[in-house]
């Protein structure tokens, strides 16, 4: 199953969910700033190192690499 970190700047996906071996704080905080199932996220931009700026509803998360990869997603 696709990360968001394989969507390119312009696009917008579904989170489908959190990869399981994403730490318990991590992952809980993610789904506190929204990044649940069935949330519609917009990539916005792709940093020089590989994190995405990314909308989410009215708000914009900066996510590393890492983090955007465990963030599974469809269309």
């Amino acid at each position: 199953m696709p990360s968001l970190n394989d969507s390119r700047p312009g696009t917008t996906v579904r989170i489908t969910g959190i990869d399981p071996g994403q730490a318990g704080g991590s992952r809980r905080r993610l789904l506190e700033f929204g990044f649940v199932p069935g949330a519609a996220v917009t990539v916005i931009a792709r940093g020089a190192t590989g994190g995405l700026l990314v909308g989410l509803g009215d708000t914009r998360v900066a996510l590393d690499s890492r983090t955007a990869g465990r963030l599974r997603c469809g269309r």
